[in-house]
């Protein structure tokens, strides 16, 4: 019996530990994402001010 609370305890961890990597890979898409959007809107900005400016 305690090599099967072990086992529990063990897959659990490994599930917590699963669910945190997916988090942060998350976030860095999310942070990845806002700094490819400001970019691509600063170099858009800037191409309209070199055009019209």
């Amino acid at each position: 019996m305690e090599t099967k609370d072990l086992l529990e305890k063990k897959f659990g961890i490994k599930e917590l530990k699963q669910q945190q990597y997916l988090l942060i890979y998350e976030a860095t898409l999310y942070i990845f994402e806002f700094a490819l959007l400001t970019g691509c809107f600063f170099g858009l900005c800037m191409l309209l001010y070199e055009a019209f400016g």
